[in-house]
């Protein structure tokens, strides 16, 4: 009890620095809230690269500062390679406002909007990977390691028609990729090749590298055993009797997440690679835990993930949005959803960003 109350006093002050205790001089919420250059307005923390990180949980307390270490391995003359969750979207969309060439061009692919669906294609520049799995597949498809079956797809029927402009069915659905669904099989395989095409030609352009991983509870094919984008009968599309549910291990997240380092490696020798855990919860859980205490397992998984990586390789970088928003709480999210990040925060985080990694 005499700690709590000790941490209370910081409750009843009137702007003076006040002692917890620790011993140490803390200002108020509210004064350090504003002072801190860059945090986003009523942002109790911000974040910030440092030569130095903090070590001592009362440094973290006193300063109300998550830190990132120096680790200079981009430049604004990269071109970036990005991949991930929606939270990599909002990265991604954030570093090219501010001039950074980012790959792949999904603008690029050629496709019948009147007969096929890719993605959020063409309003957003963007298309999700949400597991460690569905993005090592990516990698091995473009590198020619792997390539599905050209009949391997799902036969669907009539999706909304605020997603499918067109009327009819049946239709059909790449299980790989986030909702790439085609008027004919013919037209399927013409897409996906398309697809691939972009992302070889973006890893080619590529000089750095940067992942986001959302979630470790994934749906595996019940054809080909490989992980699939999404989970079954998302925006009403298959996968209902063609997969079953999976919890993924550590040890396959850090076997798959070493497996898209090395295949980088291999290709592009000491090219920098830069990890997150995404801090978007999981819009639904299949499993029989509550929503947040799922999707905080899957994160934390994925988390002791990338940590080991990072000890494991050089020129290989973690991001820590993740512990920002979860030690935020629900301020840094969009007040209307409490899943994704706001844009004020979006904007915080890159600015650390480019601060701790860019020289």
């Amino acid at each position: 009890m005499a700690m709590l109350a000790g941490e209370m006093r910081l409750l009843h002050t009137s702007g003076a620095l006040t002692e917890n205790n620790y011993g140490m001089q803390i200002m108020p919420h509210e004064q350090q809230t504003s002072s801190s250059e860059g945090t986003p307005s009523g942002s109790p923390l911000s974040l910030q690269a440092v030569d130095r990180a903090n070590d001592r949980y009362p440094q973290f307390v006193s300063k109300r500062t998550i830190t990132i270490p120096k680790q200079k391995l981009l430049s604004s003359n990269d071109v970036v390679f990005t991949m991930g969750s929606c939270f990599a979207e909002e990265i991604r969309r954030a570093m090219a406002a501010r001039g950074q060439t980012c790959v792949p061009h999904y603008k690029r692919i050629a496709f019948d909007p009147a007969a096929v669906i890719v993605d959020t294609l063409p309003e957003r520049e963007h298309m999700n990977f949400y597991n460690a799995f569905s993005i090592c597949q990516q990698i091995e498809e473009l590198l020619g390691l792997w390539e599905p079956d050209e009949d391997d797809y799902w036969k669907i029927g009539q999706l909304s028609v605020k997603i499918m402009p067109w009327v009819g069915a049946p239709n059909y659905q790449d299980p790989y990729r986030r909702l790439i669904v085609a008027r004919t099989p013919e037209l399927l395989l013409s897409t996906r090749r398309a697809v691939v095409a972009e992302m070889r030609r973006a890893f080619e352009e590529a000089t750095a590298f940067i992942f986001t991983f959302g979630m470790t509870e994934v749906f595996r094919s019940n054809r080909s055993g490989k992980i699939v984008a999404q989970k079954p009968a998302y925006a009403g599309g298959g996968g209902l009797a063609e997969t079953s549910r999976y919890d993924s291990t550590f040890s396959e997240n850090l076997e798959t997440v070493r497996r898209i380092v090395d295949l980088i490696r291999r290709e592009k020798p000491g090219a920098p690679i830069i990890l997150s855990v995404s801090p978007v919860p999981l819009a639904r859980t299949f499993s029989p835990s509550d929503v947040v205490t799922a999707s905080l397992e899957g994160k934390s998984i994925l988390r002791a993930v990338l940590g080991q990586i990072v000890r494991d390789y050089d020129a290989v970088g973690y991001l820590p949005s993740y512990e920002y928003v979860m030690m935020q709480g629900a301020t840094a999210y969009r007040q209307d959803d409490l899943r994704h990040v706001s844009p004020a925060h979006v904007e915080h985080i890159v600015d650390a960003f480019f601060a701790a990694f860019y020289r």
